[in-house]
């Protein structure tokens, strides 16, 4: 089964405070857990939760907290907003998903990736992962 053709739609106050999210985590890199809602083919961002990036090895990678994963999935059932992605920056580097990233998505779930370049936000991008494929799709995003 392939990935559903889905759109991310992101406000712009959340999305001006994802970026300075993404830059407060420069040289490193910043995550955490989008927030939101499903109509239709759309995603539609109304939180996000950043999370504690738990790779410690290299500055260059990121790990979501598993507790904070955790907390936002117990609240999704407990019917609070849905866990719709997550996000991480990619320092001085273009937001195209890694190797790495690919090899630890999971399908479904969107990944934005932001890219930081001296400690500046330039550019996102979403990606989803096609199961069929075992590649990611970008994902288009519309900011309202």
């Amino acid at each position: 089964m392939s990935v559903t053709r889905t759109r991310l739609e992101i406000g712009s106050k959340i999305s001006a405070n994802l970026l300075a999210s993404a830059a407060q985590g420069y040289p490193g890199e910043a995550c955490g857990i989008l927030l939101g809602r499903i109509e239709g083919d759309r995603r539609v961002v109304e939180d996000f939760r950043p999370a504690p990036n738990r790779w410690s090895e290299r500055e260059d990678r990121y790990l979501v907290d598993p507790e904070s994963l955790r907390r936002a999935l117990a609240a999704e059932e407990a019917g609070g907003a849905r866990v719709l992605g997550f996000y991480h920056s990619h320092p001085d580097a273009p937001p195209l998903p890694s190797e790495t990233d690919r090899e630890l998505a999971w399908p479904w779930y969107c990944y934005v990736i932001i890219r930081v370049a001296t400690g500046k936000p330039e550019e996102t991008r979403a990606w989803e992962l096609d199961v069929d494929t075992g590649r990611f799709e970008e994902r288009p995003i519309r900011y309202t």
